[in-house]
This record gives C-alpha cells, structure tokens and sequence, in this order.
C-alpha cells in the first residue's frame, strides 16, 4: 500500500507562510488518517527555505503520530557529519522514532548553487563526495558505532547520549535524471542509490518511466548488496492540485508554477508528472505511481493557496485514497493561515 505524505510550504518568497502557520497546518494534517508523513525541503544559501533543522526540531515537540521527513537534504555534503548526528539522534529522541533522511547530493549548476559552492570553499564533485562519507557515517553512528574514519571525517569516542530512536535511522537517497537521460547517466544516479540508500526519492518522473527505473534499481541493488533481497521505499515527490472546477486548479497550479519554476521542469510537462485536475483524475495518476513501484507519495500542493489546497486534498483526494477512516471530525483551517 501507498503512504501519503505533505509536503509543508517553507519557501520564503514570493510567499512565506511563517513558522507559526506552517506549525498549525502540520497538525491539522496530522489529526487525518490519510497523511502519514510531513516533509520539509532543505538548502542553506541556494534556495530560500527556513531551516530544516528548526523546523523539525518544533515538528517534533508538535507532533505525535505522523512521521518527519526532509526530502531532499541538498545541503548534507556542507555540513559536518559530526554535527548532523548530534542533532539526528536528538531529533529521533524528540520525535518518537519518527524520523525520516531524505539525501542528495543537490544541484551542481546555476548562479546561486555556485555562490554556495564558493562560499563553504568545495567544488561540487567535493561535495558530492562529502554527502556519500556523510550518508555512510549516520548509518554506522546510528547503529551504535563510535569511531569512524573516511576521507573527509575522523572521529573517536564518538557519544552520542542515548542516542537514535531507530537503529538504523532510515536513510533514502535522492536522485532525478532527466525523462531523456541516457542509460549510463540513469545507472550512475540509481547506482548511488542502490549502494547508499534504504529507499529512493524522485521527482518529475512518469508511471512509465517510474516503473522501468524501479526495477533497474533492483537489478543494481542485488549486483552491489546481493545479501539485501527485502523491498525498497520508493518515494515520488508529487505535485499536486485538486479541485472540482478543473480551469481554475489548472490557472492555480500553473500560477504558482511559474513563481517557483523547478530546476529541469517545463510548464507543459506538468501534464504527465503532476496530480493537477478532478480528484479522480489525480487518484488515476496515484494508482498508477502506485502500481509502477511507488512506496509512498510526497504531496507537494502546487497552489497559490497552500492551506486551501490541503483541505481540498484532505476532502476529496484523500478518502478516494485511504479507505481508513480520519482520526478526528475534519476542522476548517483557521484565516490566518494564509499570508
């Protein structure tokens, strides 16, 4: 079975819904049956996103059901591995267990990736490499292991207090390539996968597509861990934008398309990687991500109007979705939600 995950708004411009209202929308998600997970993105300079850490840090202490996931981590090859573990195994205490690392090594091009780049003194294959050291030293620290030496990190007499929750924290990794990638570029991205993660998260990915890619990353899967038969998370960040008047979701989602314009994406193929139209038509597209190999689903509301969106998919996405029933009477969102 598909998991459900929401994607909350922590973009800061051209819209910034603010730590309070970002707070309050997690736990209304929450108290429904049919979300199972919330995501927050990540960057440090390259994106204009609130801290991940803070965020989930008050996501933790909010919470008590959903899991927390950060989908993807672009900014983990920046970062001292010593210093995510301090706050991973505080975070796993904090939240129950509930934690959940989405990785990737993040873009490599473009004026403000660059101006990171430059500012933390790495080129990009350096960062890259820092993120597979940094992927590789969570898993073994968070089994137990207090030394470890790489290229990069030395460490002894690693103490960590009572330490993850989880043992392993669950670690996926992120990877993209292009609808016309060549096979050896497809391999060398899903190959990082299958040697590194505990499950895959991808975007801008068609059933099709999907399924012919999960099952070469089994195939690489069992050529690097051939001890490692059991199934992988397969995790497909989704935008989505439902409605019962199909001309205005498709002017809402476009609309606020065009204020955030993703890497590698163009307007027109919305129409076969997004969940934009009636709530049957997105429920298809679910169903055959599903089929396809998808595990779970990260929901991303391509909306103007984030709140609005979440209680729309609330009310018509999500029971064609969960048969379950909700954990509580489905409240209207406050107002001052919105900006």
């Amino acid at each position: 079975m598909t998991t459900t995950g929401l994607v909350l708004p922590v973009r800061q411009r051209p819209v910034s819904y603010g730590y309070d209202a970002i707070l309050r929308l997690a736990e209304y998600a929450e108290a429904q049956a049919g979300w199972d997970t919330l995501w927050v993105a990540d960057s440090i300079m390259a994106l204009p996103f609130l801290d991940s850490g803070v965020l989930l840090a008050a996501l933790a202490a909010r919470t008590r059901r959903a899991r927390l996931g950060i989908g993807c981590m672009a900014s983990l090859g920046f970062r001292h591995p010593v210093t995510v573990a301090r706050q991973w195994a505080d975070l796993d205490a904090l939240s129950g267990g509930r934690m959940l690392l989405a990785a990737c090594p993040g873009n490599g091009t473009g004026t403000a990736v660059e101006n990171e780049l430059r500012t933390f003194g790495m080129d990009y294959p350096e960062k890259v490499a820092r993120f597979e050291e940094a992927v590789a030293f969570l898993r073994e620290v968070s089994t137990g292991a207090t030394s470890f030496k790489g290229p990069f990190t030395q460490v002894e007499n690693l103490d960590l207090g009572a330490g993850f929750v989880q043992r392993p924290l669950p670690v996926w990794v992120a990877a993209n390539p292009s609808p016309r990638a060549g096979q050896a570029t497809v391999d060398r991205l899903l190959g990082r996968v299958a040697r590194l993660g505990d499950g895959w998260m991808t975007f801008n990915v068609t059933p099709s597509q999907l399924k012919t890619r999960v099952e070469r990353l089994y195939e690489l899967r069992a050529q690097v861990h051939p001890e490692e038969t059991g199934p992988l998370e397969v995790c497909v960040f989704l935008n989505t934008n439902v409605g019962l008047d199909p001309t205005t979701v498709l002017e809402d989602a476009r609309e606020r398309w065009f204020q955030t314009a993703p890497r590698g994406v163009s307007v027109e193929d919305l129409d076969g990687i997004a969940a934009i139209g009636s709530p049957e038509q997105a429920a298809d597209l679910i169903g055959r991500l599903s089929e396809a190999g998808a595990t779970h689903l990260a929901i991303e509301p391509l909306s103007t109007d984030v709140p609005a969106q979440v209680e729309a998919l609330t009310e018509l996405l999500l029971p064609r979705l969960t048969p379950t029933p909700r954990l509580a009477p489905t409240p209207r969102l406050a107002p001052t939600l919105r900006p």
